[in-house]
């Protein structure tokens, strides 16, 4: 981190104006939201795909949340600059007051308003961003001892969604990014190799269902995705046959029920154990980074769900 020095020791600002390298983000694919004052390093890098899904599942206070990508495209880009704040004078010199800032708008025709209202989830956020273009370089900002972080975002905004009409208009989900060019000029650091990352996207919502009736010795769930109602239970099969994918707890004493075992078949999972007749158990699903380690990746079953056991 630089020294604060005397503001007219100008000599400490200016910089060499040799060129080496020309080269600079094209077209963004993908924005990865990263919590402000979250860092990472090279050693995150050497493996970027392992690093990114593991981010992707952790729990909410350290996850990041990739907008776009190759699982939903941008398909339009709208840059727009404020004027640098330039003042005249009386006597018609002028005197730089500050930059104007960056405001970015992503749009794409993908995901519906299901995706809308995950975009709107990080308004007003605080998030910072990570932006990687179309050939796999990463925008980033360099934090000057050997971490990263995020940019530091002054908005994070989704304005509504474009509806279509007859003519030209087709639904499209936006999101905004506003930042100052100090941000970037002063700590942007474009790497290479980000490819791969345009293949990820953020964790898909689930939810339990009731497929059969349970018994005083198995208590019955399913599991679909919440917007499509894709049956996650078939697309896994055995990989939910773990009792770590599970908490049970009796709503009456808020005690912890053991589960003995889990089985599957034709969508419906069968927790075993021992349970009352009349008797109320909630089922709250593990982690996400717990469902990933027994190979259930790229979702998150969002509720609990309360069982009466007849």
């Amino acid at each position: 981190m630089s020294a604060i020095v005397k503001a007219c020791q100008f000599q400490n600002t200016i910089k060499n104006t040799g060129v080496e390298c020309n080269i600079m983000l094209g077209p963004t694919a993908m924005i990865i939201a990263i919590k402000r004052g979250q860092t990472f390093t090279d050693a995150d890098l050497a493996d970027p795909v392992s690093w990114m899904t593991n981010l992707i599942h952790a729990a909410k206070s350290s996850r990041v949340f990739p907008l776009f990508g190759q699982n939903a495209p941008i398909r339009e880009i709208n840059n727009d600059k404020e004027q640098d704040i330039l003042v005249t004078l009386d006597d018609g010199s002028k005197v730089f007051l500050r930059y104007g800032f960056y405001s970015r708008t992503f749009g794409t025709t993908s995901g519906g308003l299901g995706y809308a209202k995950a975009l709107q989830g990080l308004n007003k956020s605080g998030y910072s961003f990570i932006e990687i273009d179309q050939q796999g370089l990463v925008l980033c900002r360099d934090n000057g001892d050997g971490t990263y972080s995020g940019l530091v975002a002054d908005l994070t905004y989704s304005p509504a969604p474009t509806l279509p009409d007859m003519k030209s208009n087709v639904f499209k989900n936006h999101f905004l990014l506003s930042y100052s060019p100090q941000e970037l000029v002063s700590y942007g650091i474009v790497l290479e190799n980000g490819f791969p990352l345009l293949q990820l996207m953020g964790l898909i919502n689930a939810k339990y269902t009731t497929p059969a009736v349970s018994s005083t010795t198995a208590l019955k769930v399913g599991v679909v995705t919440q917007d499509a109602l894709t049956d996650l239970v078939s697309l896994f099969g055995t990989a939910w046959n773990s009792t770590s994918n599970f908490i049970v707890t009796n709503t009456v004493t808020g005690a912890t029920v053991t589960i003995s075992g889990v089985t599957n078949a034709s969508g419906t999972i069968s927790l075993a154990g021992t349970f009352t007749s009349g008797t109320k158990y909630t089922i709250t699903s593990a982690a996400p980074s717990v469902l990933k380690g027994n190979l259930i990746q790229g979702y998150e079953i969002v509720d609990p769900i309360t069982i009466t056991i007849p």
